[in-house]
């Protein structure tokens, strides 16, 4: 068992640090940003560990995004360092990780993850449910998978949008108690799916909650994936920005810049920083 290393942004308070029921890995910190250092098959054991502990947990899967709003907004930054796992869904995150000397072993993207995780639901008789996105989204995804696997049990529900201090979510509650699912799949988006499952992991007791972001949609074919070699060259962006560019666009151009600022910061500060400290260690004193 092991603490999640935390690292606090200049004025913050640190929430309370958890062990998390992992291997003997550290973290890999990211621009304050604890990823967890597992590969694609070890985050799918983690994840049946944590739905055999029947103890409730929830799983971030963090990308460029994530690290620039969590420097910028504390709420969500205690949100992303509460999960109980941090996945590493950014290629651009990959990279860094291995500029900076520590490199993470692959990209886990939720958009992989949870296809595996419909498998191994059916193969474990483990029940799932869809939250969020449109009403037509979640049948259809839900359609979908039990069509590739007819005896899996899958629920769903897709309430109205709303912002977080809105929901309704004593009916968010009781669909997901009647439903009694091992994985809740939440498709609210980003930052608002950490902020949700961070409120309301603990009352709903579900095994593992995961924010998927457009994931279900996927399921449901009514958005397309980029090809594989877009997303292996770190290109899957592009592909995302040309299918939404009135919504991405602005979002991408802020993070690229807050991205890309914290990261030359940091190269400089490791650069120098140990030029300086090793400098002052040679010093004669008198």
């Amino acid at each position: 068992m092991l603490a999640k290393e935390i690292v606090a942004a200049p004025g913050e308070h640190l929430p309370e640090i958890k062990l998390l029921p992992r291997t003997a890995k550290l973290p890999v910190n990211l621009l304050g940003v604890p990823f967890d250092n597992l590969a694609f098959n070890e985050t799918l054991d983690h994840i049946e560990e944590m739905i055999s502990s029947r103890q409730p947990h929830y799983v971030a899967t963090a990308n460029v995004d994530f690290v620039v709003r969590a420097r910028r907004d504390p709420r969500f930054r205690r949100a992303l360092l509460g999960s109980h796992l941090i996945l590493c869904d950014g290629t651009p995150l990959i990279w860094t990780s291995r500029i900076f000397g520590t490199p993470l072993p692959e990209r886990v993207a939720g958009s992989d993850l949870v296809p595996e995780l419909v498998k191994l639901a059916a193969q474990k008789n483990y029940r799932l449910f869809f939250l969020g996105t449109t009403p037509e989204a979640c049948a259809q995804a839900a359609a979908n998978v039990r069509k590739q696997f007819p005896e899996i049990v899958v629920d769903y529900f897709s309430p109205p949008f709303r912002p977080l201090h809105e929901m309704d979510n004593d009916e968010i509650a009781k669909r997901i108690r009647a439903a009694q699912p091992d994985i809740v799949f939440v498709a609210f988006g980003s930052p608002k799916a950490e902020k949700w499952m961070s409120a309301n992991y603990r009352s709903l007791g579900v095994p593992v909650m995961i924010g998927v972001g457009a994931t279900i949609d996927f399921l449901a074919g009514h958005v397309k994936r980029a090809p594989v070699w877009m997303r292996r060259g770190g290109l899957e962006w592009i592909f995302r920005l040309l299918q939404e560019p009135r919504r991405l666009f602005k979002r991408y151009m802020i993070d690229l810049w807050h991205f890309g600022i914290a990261l030359l910061v940091e190269l400089w500060r490791v650069k120098f920083g140990r030029r300086d400290t090793a400098r002052g260690d040679a010093r004669p004193t008198s």
